[in-house]
């Protein structure tokens, strides 16, 4: 019997009590780990019956259940992403950062994180977690929240990044492509904003929201005769005047943090 076998089964005399210590507390924890995967599978799918009944208020406490019977941060995640979908943004961000303290790099807890913060409010919190998450995760919607976190805390070249990202993972999102004529705008890069806005709504499935957001385009780039003639049908010409003014107004703004958060108050 060789001495590395004899180590693996503790049956080694020398140092026995401190090997069979060992092999004892792994059996605990393994046997803990038994049954507590079981019992949090099977309260995780009875949360996610309830909640595809419409019932996610009651499927709350279950959820909580499961993540407190468990120390998979995966279980965390699980109720934060259940918070969120029930509107409650402070407690998906303590779920969160619960996963994020067993995980610290676990991209589902940074993305639910800085999705929480940006909808709190937290923009500066959201870039953080959001820069991490998303050229792990690398999805539209990861790059594109990570873009209007960079874009409210006026990070404008980094957000015109993060849209042309979400941008090449889907192409024909128009809100998106909005966004990135935007971040352009704001940084100043006038080809690819107009470019970007005129393809917008050149499409088929543009509305009227997307043509104002070209007016603002051309506003934060000066060219009022241009966003005059972009007005979308139904708005009427002393909106128009009023809107392209504002626009205008946000590009003289100095400070990009102050611009940025002006410009969240006529973007629709």
């Amino acid at each position: 019997m060789s001495i590395a076998f004899r180590l693996a089964s503790c049956a080694v005399p020398t140092l026995l009590g401190f090997l069979l210590a060992g092999c004892a507390g792994q059996a605990l924890l393994d046997a803990a780990a038994s049954t507590e995967k079981p019992e949090q599978d099977g309260l995780t799918r009875v949360a996610s019956d309830v909640e595809a009944q419409g019932q996610i208020v009651a499927a709350l406490p279950i959820y909580e259940q499961a993540a407190a019977a468990s120390s998979d941060p995966k279980a965390q995640v699980r109720l934060g992403d259940a918070y969120t979908r029930a509107g409650k943004t402070d407690q998906a961000i303590q779920a969160y950062r619960a996963a994020l303290a067993v995980a610290p790099d676990n991209p589902d807890a940074l993305l639910g994180l800085g999705s929480g913060q940006l909808k709190a409010g937290d923009a500066e919190g959201a870039v953080v977690a959001l820069a991490k998450a998303a050229p792990i995760i690398k999805t539209m919607a990861a790059y594109n929240r990570l873009g209007l976190a960079q874009t409210l805390t006026g990070q404008f070249a980094q957000a015109h990044e993060s849209f042309d990202a979400a941008s090449a993972l889907a192409p024909d999102d128009l809100d998106i492509r909005t966004n990135l004529a935007l971040a352009a705008a704001l940084e100043g890069q006038e080809t690819k904003a107009i470019d970007v806005a005129r393809s917008v709504v050149a499409s088929p499935g543009a509305q009227a929201r997307h043509r104002r957001n070209l007016m603002i385009v051309y506003g934060l780039l000066g060219l009022v005769d241009e966003g005059r003639a972009a007005a979308p049908k139904g708005l009427s010409a002393s909106e128009a005047k009023k809107l392209l003014a504002r626009a205008t107004a946000i590009r003289a703004i100095s400070d990009a943090k102050a611009r940025a958060k002006a410009l969240g108050t006529i973007i629709s």
